[in-house]
């Protein structure tokens, strides 16, 4: 008996081990901080949100205004062809049948394509009466509108590239309009050639990036004239080289002596 007493004695002042795992006390540790300081950050990213919402909300508006009005200035087509229909130069070509057929807006600046209508050209205010060679007539211009200044700030006429017809094509034209029964009605058979010509191609225009061209139309029909004059008197037969059809036929008028 003495001696199971002695025996329990012992064993109660012995002191067991720790047991400990290292990983394991790492990951505790590790685990704790990063729940700790992700309390703190979703304060801190509260409290500033709740102290800047009044500021960011006017710092929004403040920008958009910016961007609108100074950066991005609503400036319209509409505008644009006002501040170039009021120029002296863009103006007179208007009156006399121009039209406006393309407009690009780039930054603070407008560029609009002006070319003449063909079925109002009046061809005869371009002949010669002394040579057989017709006078350089207006195909139309790049006007550049300065939207700060209010004002056109460059006009370009434009030449354009037109190619040379054939002696086949030439012979296949006169074939055209002499068997058109409208060329055979308003012309008389006496009439001779004065000119066979192309006209110029309809226009667009091209912008890349930052700038603006002037190309032709994809679908551009190739148009011919030929100028028939007798006794002083001249008319014009436009061909659509392509369909190869008369498409009008004009008494240009009187030539004056």
């Amino acid at each position: 008996m003495m001696e199971n007493k002695n025996l329990i004695e012992k064993l109660e002042k012995v002191s067991l081990p720790k047991i400990e795992i290292a990983s394991h006390k790492k990951r505790l540790k590790l685990a704790l901080i990063n729940e700790y300081f992700r309390e703190e950050r979703k304060g801190d990213v509260f409290n500033i949100v709740r102290k800047l919402a009044p500021l960011g909300a006017i710092a929004v508006v403040l920008v958009a205004l910016i961007f609108n009005n100074l950066i991005f200035p609503k400036y319209s087509i509409a505008e644009a062809e006002k501040i170039a229909l009021n120029d002296p130069q863009v103006k007179e070509w208007t009156e006399k049948g121009s039209v406006i057929k393309d407009t690009e807006i780039i930054d603070n600046k407008a560029y609009i394509l002006i070319q003449p209508q063909k079925e109002i050209q009046k061809a005869a205010e371009s002949l010669k009466t002394e040579t057989s060679d017709i006078k350089e007539e207006f195909a139309g211009a790049l006007i550049e509108v300065d939207f700060k200044g209010k004002k056109v700030s460059k006009i370009e006429k434009i030449v354009p590239e037109i190619t040379s017809l054939t002696e086949k094509e030439q012979e296949r034209v006169k074939e055209i309009s002499t068997n058109d029964p409208e060329v055979n009605k308003i012309i008389p058979k006496e009439a001779s050639i004065l000119k066979i010509k192309t006209t110029p191609p309809s226009m667009k225009l091209k912008r890349e990036d930052d700038s603006v061209s002037v190309v032709p139309e994809s679908n551009t029909d190739r148009e011919v004239k030929i100028i028939y004059e007798y006794n002083q008197n001249q008319w014009e037969s436009k061909i659509d080289l392509n369909k190869e059809e008369v498409k009008s036929v004009n008494f240009l008028g009187e030539v004056p002596e």
